[in-house]
């Protein structure tokens, strides 16, 4: 009988414990004029990231400054090639909202209640979500070598949440 209150008392403790354990919240980001100061991948996390490609990466996230496009502040994520020599990856990249509305347009497809408007897009190396996150900043968000359409979704309103 003096065993149940002991085990009680433990399993309260380890829950104390478990509970002190975890990370805070991190505060939101703040979105100055200055994008590349701004570390996406402090943001998303390579296991955030693991989850919607169902791989494991196979180094660990690096930044990512989007395409020829200064000013940009991304995080590039690499899950390797597969037999068939297939690269698979994902980025996030914060960009000046002008590149938003200049994008090359290919099956693009409007995504509603994600930022201000959304979009997918054919880009050249993935199938790409755009979000328009505010009138001077954007975001993109792709997975390769599979479209991941609801996982391109899923990260960015992680992203929204993470930023203001």
């Amino acid at each position: 009988m003096r065993q149940a209150p002991r085990s009680a008392a433990l399993l309260l403790m380890l829950l104390g414990i478990a509970i002190c354990a975890r990370p805070a919240a991190a505060a939101p980001i703040s979105l100055g004029s200055d994008l590349s100061t701004i570390d996406i991948c402090k943001l998303i996390s390579a296991a955030e990231i693991e989850t919607v490609l169902g791989r494991k990466l196979v180094i660990p996230p690096k930044r990512f400054e989007y395409y020829d496009t200064q000013g940009t502040s991304g995080c590039w994520y690499d899950a390797g090639k597969n037999a068939q020599k297939e690269a698979f990856f994902g980025y996030a990249v914060l960009t000046p909202a002008q590149v938003y509305a200049e994008q090359p347009l290919y099956l693009q497809k409007s995504v509603p209640g994600i930022g201000k408007s959304a979009y997918f897009n054919n880009g050249a190396d993935a199938r790409q979500l755009w979000v328009k996150i505010n009138d001077r900043v954007a975001l993109v968000v792709a997975f390769g070598d599979e479209p991941k359409e609801e996982g391109a979704k899923k990260i960015a309103k992680l992203l929204l949440d993470r930023v203001r």
